[in-house]
């Protein structure tokens, strides 16, 4: 991915990608679990859709942070790493609220936000 030859995959490597996947299965997931639920709603998932450019713009000011203290790309690989770990815990409740039983991933997790596909 470059912009005006700045390459983000030389300075993050590939988990870039890896970030990008998980965001965009986060966003399939969701909605399978927004429609499972019969709670499609046009607004709430515009919500989800600014929440995710949230996500650019903050991993845009990671990298502005990363480039002001010059710490060679080490705060961009925390910032990425926190992403990936953030939807993946999204991914695993939209699971879950779809009816998949992933017990053993969710027993860690909000009661309140995951299990509510099983008709509990």
């Amino acid at each position: 991915m470059t912009l005006s030859g700045f390459d983000i995959t030389t300075v993050v490597g590939n988990v870039w990608y890896v970030a990008l996947g998980f965001i965009g299965f986060d966003l399939i997931t969701g909605l399978l679990a927004a429609g499972a639920e019969k709670k499609i709603n046009s607004s709430i998932n515009f919500i989800g859709i600014i929440r995710k450019v949230g996500l650019f713009v903050a991993l845009a000011f990671v990298v502005f942070i990363d480039a002001y203290l010059g710490s060679q790309g080490y705060i961009i690989k925390l910032g990425v790493g926190m992403i990936v770990a953030y939807e993946g815990m999204s991914i695993i409740e939209n699971f879950s609220r779809i009816g998949i039983d992933i017990k053993f991933l969710t027993k860690h997790f909000d009661k309140n936000k995951v299990g509510k596909g099983e008709g509990k």
